[in-house]
């Protein structure tokens, strides 16, 4: 898995929802039907700002191209968001599925807002989840939270679990990827990820 070389942060991002439902509607007429499935899952566009090419430019692009096929992990953006000091997550338990997960190894009085986004690290892979509501550690450091979307696989019993850096980890898309270069020698990035898994 590729990541990006310290300090290569991006200036924008644009995530959106994989969706694999969808809306049925009939053709007389009558109530439209939502249909869900299984499987969904993020996408983020990202935008570098700026990058001196001969410094780290090159650097970036040559692991960007190698990302194409061996796919690309970069932190989750928060956008300001303090989502706190959680302590040291993990899964509570095997054979965990559906839009809730036990966690523990939380720190005493930790609460998880709605809107804070975590990554579950599976078999080394990231799956990145935001959360649907409030919840708070039970006093004896755990906590159940409520996601979306649905666990995409069964995490392990002491998987980690990261609230304090989320992750997002896919495939570097498109069916080509392109860079420019400007007369003062920046390299101008802008790249989308999609969740493989």
């Amino acid at each position: 898995m590729i990541e990006l070389p310290e300090g290569v942060v991006p200036n924008y991002v644009r995530p959106s929802l994989i969706d694999f439902g969808g809306v049925l509607r009939p053709p007389l007429g009558g109530p439209i039907q939502r249909i869900n499935r299984l499987g969904n899952r993020y996408r983020v566009e990202v935008g570098l700002p700026p990058v001196v090419n001969r410094d780290v430019g090159r650097v970036v692009v040559s692991r960007l191209l190698r990302a194409k096929t061996e796919g690309l992990r970069i932190e989750w953006q928060l956008a300001g968001v303090d989502q706190g000091s959680p302590g040291n997550p993990v899964v509570d338990g095997d054979d965990q599925a559906g839009s809730t997960i036990q966690l523990k190894g939380i720190r005493p009085g930790y609460g998880a807002g709605e809107g804070y986004w975590l990554s579950i690290a599976t078999d080394g892979q990231h799956y990145l989840y935001c959360t649907a509501a409030p919840a708070r550690e039970d006093g004896y450091g755990g906590i159940e939270l409520d996601l979306v979307p649905h666990l995409r696989v069964s995490p392990a019993d002491g998987d980690v679990v990261h609230l304090q850096k989320p992750m997002i980890e896919g495939l570097v898309i498109g069916e080509g990827w392109s860079w420019e270069y400007s007369l003062e020698h920046h390299v101008g990035i802008q790249f989308a990820i999609e969740e493989a898994g």
